[in-house]
C-alpha cells in the first residue's frame, strides 16, 4: 500500500449509478464507499437511474455532489441482458445532453450493468476516461443455471448465457478502465477480454475495524460452524448441498460431542436441505450469525468472490476453506486453514475442535492482515492513486 494519498486536482467527474443511500447490499455499501472517496476529491456530479420502483416511491436523499441528475430505465428488455441496464424511452437523449453540456473528464459507473452506458459515454466523448466499477460478475450464476438442466425446458437459461457472453465480448474492451472487487474476477476478465494490468486495478470493499479485537472463539456463545452465500447465485446452493452430504458425515460425531451446530445461511433453497445440527437461517441474518460463530466454513469449488474471506477477517472469524477459495487471493498462508477435498476438510475441523489455539492464531492473522491492507484509509488511496495514473495517462 501506497503511504500517501495521490494528489488529484478538482477535476470535473460523473458517477453513475442506482440509488445507493438506502441500499443495504454489499453493492449499495460498495457505491457509498465509492462515492465517499470520490466526491471530496472531485468537483462531482451524480447520476441515478431509477427502474420502475421509484415511480411509487420517492429517491432518498444523497449528498456529496455539485449537481444531481436523474433518468429512468426500461424494464422490458428483449435482446441484451437482463442484467444490462436500458434507459427508458427519451433517456437517451437527455443522457446524451448531460454528458455533452458537461465535457467530463472521468466518468465512474457503478457495475457491469451500465455496460450500454459506457459505450454512448465513449462515442458521445472520445477523450473521456471511463471506469466500470465490477462489484459482481453474474456469468458464474448463469453458466451454473444452465449446466444444472441441460436440457429443452431449460433452454432460457441457455439463452441468458449466451446472450450475456455476447454482449460481454462485444462491449468489454481496452478503451474503459475496470475497478474489480474480486481478484478472481480480474484475472477472469484479464484472460477473456485480453484486458492489461495497465487499465484494470483491485479494488476489495473496505473493511471496518479501526484496531484489532479478537472475538474469543472459547466463548459459550460461539457454539455454530457458518457458511453463508449471496442468495441469488445457484453455486451456493451446491456448496450447501456438498456441506450436507459429503462433509458433514465425517464431522457428525465430533460435533455431537462439542454441541456444534452448522448453519447454513442464505437462499431459501438451503433451507429444503437442512435438518438435524444443520440450521437454515436467512441471508438477513448474517450480521447476527456471524460473531457468533466458531469458525467460517467455505468449501468453495471456486475462489471466493463474495467477500467472505475479507469479512470473516473483519470479524475477527478463522476460515477452514478449500485450496480453491482463497486460489485467486494475495493473503499469507498463516491467515487462513485450507484443505483440498472433504475428507481432508473434515479431518481440519477435527483438528482444530481438538485444538482451538489453532483457529485463534488464524483469525488473529487474517484480521491483522485485514486491518493493515484493506482498511478504508488503505484502499481510499489504492483508488484515487488508480484514477490519477489513468487521467495523467490519458
Amino acid at each position: 500500500m501506497l503511504n500517501q494519498i495521490a494528489t488529484v486536482p478538482l477535476q470535473k467527474i460523473l458517477f453513475i449509478d442506482e440509488p445507493f443511500v438506502e441500499n443495504n447490499s454489499p453493492k449499495g455499501e460498495r457505491s457509498r464507499f465509492l462515492w465517499s472517496v470520490l466526491s471530496p476529491a472531485f468537483d462531482a456530479d451524480l447520476l441515478l437511474l431509477k427502474d420502475s420502483a421509484y415511480k411509487e416511491i420517492p429517491v432518498a436523499a444523497h449528498s456529496g455532489f455539485d449537481k444531481q441528475y436523474s433518468l429512468s430505465l426500461e424494464s422490458q428488455k428483449v435482446l441484451i441482458p437482463e442484467s444490462f441496464h436500458k434507459l427508458a424511452k427519451g433517456q437517451n437523449a437527455r443522457f446524451i445532453n448531460i454528458l455533452d453540456s458537461k465535457r467530463y473528464e472521468l466518468i465512474v459507473v457503478a457495475g457491469l450493468s451500465c455496460l450500454p452506458l459506457a459505450q454512448t459515454i465513449k462515442k458521445t466523448l472520445p477523450n473521456c476516461i471511463v471506469v466500470i466499477d465490477i462489484d459482481c460478475n453474474c456469468l458464474p450464476s448463469l453458466d451454473s443455471a444452465w449446466n444444472a438442466n441441460k436440457k429443452p425446458e431449460n433452454a432460457l437459461a441457455l439463452w441468458n448465457l449466451v446472450r450475456q457472453k455476447a454482449w460481454n465480448k462485444f462491449l468489454i474492451n481496452s478503451r474503459f478502465y475496470y475497478l474489480f472487487a474480486n481478484p478472481a474476477d480480474a484475472v477472469m476478465f484479464r484472460n477473456t477480454y485480453k484486458l492489461g494490468e495497465k487499465n484494470t486495478a483491485l479494488l476489495p470493499l473496505p473493511i471496518n475495524i479501526s484496531e484489532a479485537p479478537i472475538v474469543a472463539t472459547s466463548s459459550a456463545d460461539c457454539n455454530s460452524i457458518l457458511f453463508w452465500g449471496d442468495p441469488a447465485k445457484v453455486a451456493n446452493l451446491e456448496v450447501g448441498r456438498d456441506i450436507v452430504s459429503h462433509l458433514y458425515p465425517r464431522i457428525s460425531k465430533k460435533l455431537v460431542e462439542k454441541n456444534i451446530t452448522v448453519v447454513l445461511c442464505g437462499g431459501e433453497e438451503l433451507q429444503a436441505i437442512c435438518g438435524g445440527r444443520i440450521i437454515y437461517a436467512p441471508f438477513e441474518q448474517l450480521s447476527i450469525l456471524l460473531p457468533k460463530a466458531l469458525f467460517v466454513l467455505l468449501p468453495l469449488n471456486e475462489a471466493d468472490n463474495e467477500g467472505r474471506i475479507l469479512r470473516s477477517g473483519e470479524a475477527g472469524k478463522a476460515i477452514i476453506c478449500s485450496q480453491q477459495a482463497v486460489s485467486s487471493w494475495s493473503i499469507p498462508e498463516d491467515c487462513y486453514l485450507a484443505e483440498q477435498g472433504s475428507e481432508a476438510i473434515g479431518n481440519k475441523i477435527i483438528e482444530v475442535l481438538r485444538a482451538p489455539k489453532l483457529l485463534e492464531q488464524a483469525a488473529q492473522n487474517l484480521q491483522q492482515y485485514c486491518l493493515t491492507n484493506l482498511c478504508f484509509s488503505g484502499l481510499k488511496t489504492s483508488l484515487l492513486t488508480a484514477l490519477a495514473k489513468w487521467m495523467e495517462a490519458k
